[in-house]
């Protein structure tokens, strides 16, 4: 489905009925926004792991502008700012209240941005495998250096320093450093591959925004004025945005829960999908 918000036409899907039957009630579900990570990928790795979530919420998956099925549009137009402005101009577009907000990695960036910028929007706040400043790029190339392969150490800098040249090599990319991102990449073959083959990429998306927009992101001075109730979900084993920067992002927030998944690397939400589902649902019902 497509809403057309600010000059795009920004594709979503929905997993869940908004309202449950029990009984002699019908109850509604909140809904939950659930933000891809990136820049220049699209959500399509949360499926099907984040189905059982659809129980408690009705699910709403958001590709940013010029991710995924998502129209391209100028690329100055890709910034961390615009795409939260996007999803709340989504959430106006579909008629809802304040929402439940899930971001992974960089959806997880705009999620932060999101919440300093429409506080009043969001009810709860999810912050899966992210970070809360650029810096974390620091120690993601320390983790680079001590987990990586050597192939994976020579491919890396070409996606963080904008430096992509084609779709095809984008791809390539991936099929790379794609085991990078799990702890234990040999039990997971066939869902690295699945996970792959079917997101829809954007290369030029991921340049821009490495090169130009990433390097200034900071909600270090703003998220202590965030005052919304908070999941910290952190993989032991996240090279790209390791566990000191869920860390840190716990300790900034007023209201925050950390939970690490001690057997995950960048997805627990697959790695660990029972413990990942179980301490969503508990914080949903909290």
């Amino acid at each position: 489905m497509y809403a057309h918000v600010n000059g795009v036409d920004l594709f979503f899907d929905i997993e869940g009925s908004g309202f449950a039957p029990e009984g002699t009630t019908y109850r509604e579900k909140p809904v939950m926004f659930v933000l891809h990570g990136g820049p220049g990928c699209d959500h399509t790795y949360f499926r099907p792991w984040l189905h059982p979530l659809a129980e408690q919420a009705q699910l709403v998956f958001i590709d940013h502008r010029g991710n995924g099925r998502s129209s391209r549009t100028d690329e100055t137009t890709y910034t961390i700012e615009q795409m939260a402005d996007d999803v709340e101009a989504l959430r106006t577009y579909l008629g809802l209240g304040p929402v439940l907000l899930l971001g992974q990695s960089f959806g997880g960036m705009v999620a932060q941005v999101f919440a300093t910028r429409y506080p009043e929007s969001v009810t709860k706040l999810l912050l899966a495998n992210t970070t809360p400043s650029m810096q974390f790029w620091d120690a993601a190339q320390d983790e680079a250096a001590a987990m990586a392969t050597p192939e994976q150490q020579a491919a890396i800098p070409a996606l963080f320093n904008g430096e992509i040249q084609s779709q095809e090599a984008f791809d390539a990319w991936w099929d790379v450093c794609m085991p990078l991102y799990f702890k234990h990449p040999d039990r997971w073959g066939q869902e690295i591959e699945e996970v792959e083959g079917r997101m829809v990429g954007a290369y030029e998306v991921a340049n821009h925004m490495m090169a130009n927009e990433i390097p200034k992101y900071d909600v270090r001075p703003l998220l202590p004025e965030v005052r919304i109730p908070t999941l910290v979900l952190a993989g032991a084993k996240d090279w790209v945005t390791p566990l000191s920067q869920s860390t840190l992002i716990d300790e900034l927030l007023p209201d925050s829960t950390l939970v690490v998944f001690d057997e995950s690397g960048h997805m627990p939400h697959i790695e660990e999908n029972e413990k990942f589902v179980s301490a969503v649902r508990a914080f949903l019902a909290g």
